[in-house]
């Protein structure tokens, strides 16, 4: 108390201009530790915020961070690749599969993969990663039969698993594969939480809602859902990462049911991932956004049904083919590539086939026998005066989302170009559900739907006859022994140009065969606004791995002096 009294008595003997500069200075002082102890995330520090908030647009949000299934919705695999880490990853800047958690040696037969764990791989929750939990993710879970991801399982289909001890791991397969050592890319699960799951239920297990897994970032906070349709994940820094730590203490992702709410609260978020169209002009328009381009391995494209008894001619899926004028459609639609072939590695615009002529595609159409019967008749008919009408099935997207606008489009375009030829098209926009429904049961003339090859651009599970059938991508029903073969071929072959070669003989058999129409692939922007540098999008196969350069992420410091951003 004496010492207040001083203090006071001091106090008072001050000017009124010292006590103005000393209540100003007691303030400075009392801010300083607010913000040291209050919030020690930086909410005073102007020009720097702790947590980097990206927007996404997804109808169905996030449902399973589980690396496992990020197939079934690339909402979840943009959380997913910062939560979960694997043996192997992919590295944009050299479009190839390197190292991750491990070491890896082949063999000289090319059929066994070892593994060697670094040493200081741990769980969010402490525990050290193993071998077991490696095993316990390809083995136990993926190679089980009731697992869900019918891929990935079939990636591991005669694959033997071996652990030689806690820090190798050894796969060996019957055949090399070069495509394999992308199916190790993928996140690995803690056996310790998840071992006793069934795995016919780890689907809708609450492991999904907010994981424990070994990548740069934990879940701090699971999966919210608010009323408005919106849905957030937040994580945090994991300070025991092996790999480079990021400098971005905190990281939020919000998913938006709709673009037009994205748009009204552009101010919430600092970076806004994959948008396209009219949609990333908008977001331009509305300015503090700079876009950065890129494109990913994947096409959008019609897969005809070759079981179907009407396009079994192959002059009838020659009409279909020559009849389609890309560069028109595209100039109905925005930011988009024409594409010619499944092959993205190839460019064969050059091939015959791929040159658009009505008079091509009516010619086709006569040999096979379809004739006018009359000057005034819209369809052509056969010799029993039957209307050649061919079912063609899409997806139904919500009414006024730019997928739906894309998809009309595209839709009318086809049907219109086609029923110039004297085709009649029936056209189906199906619920998601009942859209798969009918591809599993093979049930359509045309199918109008987008591949992605990802990291992965091996052709068989697309267009090898072993994929046919309910479980299997390829949606053209193709059988072709030359194709098998080639694909095959191409599996073992680990010299660059002899793959080439061969990827050139089954894009040219399928020119000749046309199983498909492959229409075009679209151009994509990151918006960044600007208060994060090091973001890269050059080389990405998903949009989530520009996350592979998150070490170079950083907030761009605030120089207060000179009242610019450095």
């Amino acid at each position: 108390m004496k010492l207040f009294r001083k203090l006071g008595k001091v106090f008072r003997s001050y000017s009124d201009f010292d006590k103005a500069v000393s209540f100003g200075a007691l303030g400075i002082i009392v801010l300083m530790f607010v913000k040291m102890i209050v919030f020690p995330y930086g909410l005073f520090n102007f020009g720097k915020v702790d947590i980097y908030t990206e927007g996404l647009v997804s109808v169905n949000g996030f449902q399973n961070l589980n690396p496992l299934f990020v197939d079934y919705n690339i909402t979840d695999r943009e959380v997913s690749r910062l939560v979960f880490s694997g043996l192997m990853k992919y590295d944009p800047k050299t479009n190839a599969i390197s190292s991750d958690m491990a070491d890896l040696t082949i063999d000289e037969s090319k059929t066994e993969y070892t593994f060697v764990l670094h040493d200081g791989v741990r769980w969010h929750d402490g525990e050290l990663l193993t071998t077991e939990d490696g095993y316990f993710t390809f083995a136990e879970v993926v190679q089980d039969p009731t697992f869900a991801n019918e891929i990935l399982k079939a990636n591991f289909d005669g694959v033997e698993i071996e652990v030689i001890d806690e820090k190798t791991i050894k796969f060996k397969m019957d055949k090399p594969n070069v495509f394999f050592v992308t199916s190790l890319a993928i996140g690995i699960l803690p056996k310790h939480i998840l071992q006793d799951v069934p795995v016919m239920d780890l689907l809708q297990h609450e492991f999904n809602k907010q994981p424990i897994g070994s990548g740069p970032y934990k879940v701090s906070e699971p999966i919210q859902v608010f009323k408005d349709g919106r849905m957030q994940v937040t994580l945090e820094m994991n300070k025991e990462y092996y790999g480079s730590n990021p400098k971005l203490d905190h990281f939020r992702f919000i998913s938006y049911p709709s673009e037009e709410q994205l748009l009204g609260e552009m101010n919430s978020v600092n970076g806004i991932v994959k948008i396209s169209g009219e949609y990333a002009l908008q977001v331009k328009e509305a300015g503090g956004f700079v876009l950065i381009s890129y494109e990913l391995p994947q096409y959008m494209g019609v897969f005809i049904n070759m079981d179907s008894p009407k396009v079994q001619e192959d002059k009838v899926r020659i009409a279909l083919q020559k009849s389609v004028f890309k560069d028109d459609l595209i100039a109905q639609l925005s930011d988009k590539i024409p594409v010619d072939t499944p092959l993205l590695e190839l460019d064969d615009s050059d091939e015959w086939i791929y040159q658009p002529s009505m008079e091509v595609a009516n010619g086709a159409i006569f040999d096979v026998g379809y004739t006018y019967n009359s000057i005034d008749s819209k369809y052509r008919t056969d010799e029993n005066g039957s209307i050649l009408l061919l079912n063609l099935i899409a997806r139904e997207f919500p009414e006024g989302t730019q997928q739906a606008e894309e998809t009309d489009v595209v839709v009318s375009y086809l049907e219109k170009q086609w029923e110039d030829i004297g085709v009649e098209i029936e056209v189906e926009l199906l619920p998601v559900g009942k859209l798969n429904e009918r591809i599993m049961d093979r049930s359509y003339d045309l199918l109008f739907i987008g591949q992605t090859l990802g990291h992965n651009f091996d052709t068989y599970s697309y267009w090898h006859s072993t994929q046919v059938g309910a479980n299997g991508l390829n949606l053209s029903n193709y059988k072709s022994f030359q194709v098998d073969s080639l694909i095959e071929n191409v599996r073992m072959t680990f010299d660059a140009a002899k793959r080439e070669e061969e990827l050139k003989k089954i894009g040219k058999q399928i020119a000749e065969d046309i199983p498909a129409i492959f229409l075009y692939k679209p151009i994509y922007y990151y918006a960044s606004d600007g208060k994060v540098e090091g973001i890269n999008m050059d080389g990405v196969a998903f949009p989530s791995d520009r996350f592979s350069y998150i070490s170079d992420w950083s907030f761009v410091i605030y120089d207060e002096e000179n009242s610019e951003l450095e």
